[in-house]
């Protein structure tokens, strides 16, 4: 290969027809770059001749190019009217003379597109959640939450939401327990015996949890997300960890989790929070709670509510005063010691005072 329009001697026309002079142009600045330093090797719009035989391998201008300029092969890429590959020719991609190749740096490939729209999906879910034709298990909730009579709740109609026992058992162990058929000997034979909600499909709620609270867990089960958690209070928050600490539900037990460290996690509600972690087993939430509590501790505890409610907790003190005591520095406190200074060791004008090795 020769370049800058060079020509090789000694031969006639036959031979001449077998080469093809071209233009190799740089289309933008090619830069040498690595961890310390960047280096432009060539300008934008520069052209560099080439002369190279019709039957021979752009690999070969591929390489040349690279070491002439002080670039790294791979780094480039190049094109005519198409992307050229190593394998191409002069002759393959009916290069004549006088036409001009493109080089630049190397573009990375194009993500694929995704298989499917994750937006339809949770769509056509929520909309699954909302059509009650094909719902076979029904949620009994009291009609008016926590603050409700049990016994004047029973005599009323309790709220039904109905739900799908596929999504159900899918998404939780608990539900496919409960909705189990009967449960199976050690022999594999079918003992006939299961829980009265396998037959009627039925799961009727605690009083405590109000119709929010389960269309929220139904949410996350048929969606995986919670459109509105931000917007969701503390203590509505507090009975979704409830709810999926008593549905196994690990994932919406995580999700809420995270939700109130992030968003919830105040001097007046953090007490509230940490004592709910001991009921509900929620060991990040805990956690969480105690770091604050470290990191606020004076304003903390000398608030009213938390003082309240660590009388009903008193054993989660334990870990708060453990927490506080890895703040207290190992090893005993030496205390400074007092530096006489007489006349007879203050220096005199013009000696220099001797600098000691370190402050006492």
């Amino acid at each position: 290969m020769a370049n800058n329009g060079g020509r090789q001697g000694g031969g006639g026309n036959g031979q001449m027809n077998e080469h093809v002079e071209f233009t190799v142009k740089a289309e933008e600045d090619l830069y040498l770059t690595g961890s310390e330093n960047t280096i432009r090797r060539v300008t934008a719009e520069t052209n560099y001749s080439c002369l190279m035989l019709k039957s021979q391998r752009f690999s070969s201008l591929f390489r040349h190019y690279a070491k002439y300029h002080g670039l790294r092969k791979d780094d480039l890429e190049y094109y005519f009217v198409n992307p050229l590959e190593n394998e191409d020719t002069p002759e393959s991609v009916q290069l004549q003379r006088g036409d001009t190749i493109m080089v630049r740096k190397k573009r990375k490939p194009e993500a694929p597109e995704p298989a499917s729209n994750d937006d339809e999906f949770f769509k056509d879910m929520r909309d699954l959640l909302d059509d009650e034709e094909h719902m076979d298990a029904k949620f009994l909730v009291h009609p008016d939450g926590p603050n409700s009579d049990t016994a004047s709740s029973k005599q009323r109609d309790l709220i039904e939401i109905r739900a799908h026992k596929a999504i159900l058992t899918a998404r939780g162990e608990y539900f496919k327990a409960l909705f189990r058929k009967g449960a199976t000997t050690s022999d594999g034979v079918n003992s006939g015996v299961a829980f009265r909600e396998s037959k009627e499909g039925t799961i009727e709620v605690d009083s405590v949890f109000t119709r929010d609270h389960i269309r929220f867990t139904l949410e996350f089960l048929y969606t995986n997300r919670i459109e509105k958690l931000q917007s969701i209070s503390t203590d509505d928050l507090l009975c979704l960890l409830s709810l999926s600490n008593k549905w196994c539900l690990r994932d919406l037990k995580r999700l809420v989790e995270h939700e109130l460290i992030r968003n919830h996690m105040q001097v007046t509600s953090v007490a509230r929070m940490y004592c709910a972690t001991e009921d509900f087993h929620a060991h990040r939430l805990s956690k969480a709670c105690i770091d604050f509590i470290m990191a606020n501790i004076r304003q903390v505890t000398g608030n009213a509510t938390f003082q309240e409610e660590m009388k009903n907790y008193p054993h989660l003190c334990i870990p708060i005063l453990k927490a506080a005591a890895d703040l207290i520095p190992d090893g005993p406190v030496h205390k400074k010691q007092r530096t006489e200074v007489t006349a007879a060791s203050t220096p005199s004008a013009g000696i220099s005072s001797p600098v000691p090795d370190s402050d006492p």
